[in-house]
């Protein structure tokens, strides 16, 4: 158990920060994961921010969970490359599918008028997968 939450506690706040930083890179687009958490609470409270980061940490620990419980012991690859592609199935079906419409910006952000953040979401979820791989 001691695996999951560090590798999700870790995963998740790497994700947070790259999220951040993305949009320095061109093409992509920064990404505060913590608003979109606020977004989807349905709060302005100061403290909604907080709330929205600390949910994603929490997020990240219980998928890291289903993924050391179902996934990983059923799947004979690397650990790196099934948190990968656990990253992405997130990127496409909760992120882009649940996330996002309900922050507004529609399926895989659709209502933004290009692919940045469908582009950004899918190599933050890479990212976040292929260190949860690594750590646990």
């Amino acid at each position: 158990m001691a695996g999951v939450i560090v590798a999700g506690l870790v995963g998740g706040y790497v994700m947070v920060i790259a999220g951040l930083w993305a949009g320095t890179v061109p093409g992509l687009v920064a990404v505060d994961i913590a608003d979109f958490g606020r977004r989807y609470l349905v709060s302005d409270r100061p403290s909604a921010w907080f709330f929205g980061f600390a949910s994603h940490l929490a997020n990240s620990v219980l998928l890291v969970l289903v993924w050391a419980m179902l996934i990983e012991p059923n799947l004979g690859w690397s650990r790196a490359f099934e948190g990968f592609l656990w990253g992405e199935f997130l990127s496409l079906f909760l992120a882009g599918s649940l996330v996002a419409p309900m922050t507004g910006i529609g399926l895989l952000g659709w209502r933004t008028g290009n692919a940045r953040f469908a582009v950004t979401s899918g190599i933050l979820h890479a990212v976040w997968g292929v260190i949860i791989g690594f750590l646990y």
